[in-house]
């Protein structure tokens, strides 16, 4: 168990060393105390005094943080109200542009209408005067392009080619198996 003494003697000894230290940090704020009573005593000045300046820097340091939070109140209070009311200003002339835009919006389908309307009267009274020009030529010509070309397909048949003469072979009776004739057609062996 050599580890277990080597640790427990290392943890007494860190804390030996942290407890010299503490104190002797405290003897040395101690020593500084006295130092700054002594020169403070030089000077003409007490303790009490110091500890009253301090107080009342203190005061004043609280004073103006007060005030500084009030002021940043008011202000937060003052800016919420004032956009607010631009808010409100902004919403409602919003408004009034968005009903501006409809009724433009209106006016100008009611013109659009009104002018197609008049450009298809025009449209209209152009085609009046214009002679009619007449489909049925075209009509004709097409149907008889169709029939020329349907008796061209027609009569440019090829011609059949035959490759065994019908004469020279006829066409092969079904075999005979031991005098019967077979009713489906089987295979032959």
């Amino acid at each position: 168990m050599d580890e277990v003494d080597v640790m427990t003697r290392a943890g007494e000894s860190v804390g030996k060393a942290v407890g010299t230290g503490l104190k002797a940090a405290r003897q040395g704020v101690v020593r500084a105390g006295h130092a700054a009573e002594v020169k403070l005593a030089e000077r003409g000045i007490t303790a009490d005094q110091v500890r009253g300046a301090l107080v009342e820097r203190a005061d004043t340091l609280m004073s103006k943080a007060e005030d500084w939070e009030k002021q940043t109140r008011r202000s937060r209070k003052r800016l919420a109200k004032q956009s607010a009311k631009k808010r409100a200003e902004l919403m409602s002339k919003a408004e009034e542009v968005r009903k501006e835009v409809k009724k433009a919006a209106k006016h100008a389908r009611k013109d659009a209408k009104s002018r197609a309307k008049e450009i298809r009267k025009a449209a209209a009274n152009l085609g009046a005067d214009a002679p009619k020009r007449r489909r049925w030529p075209w009509v004709m010509g097409l149907l008889i392009a169709a029939a020329v070309a349907g008796y061209v397909a027609l009569t440019r048949r090829p011609e059949e080619v035959h490759l065994q003469d019908d004469e020279e072979q006829a066409p092969m009776a079904e075999p005979v198996l031991n005098g019967q004739v077979p009713t489906q057609k089987e295979p032959v062996k």
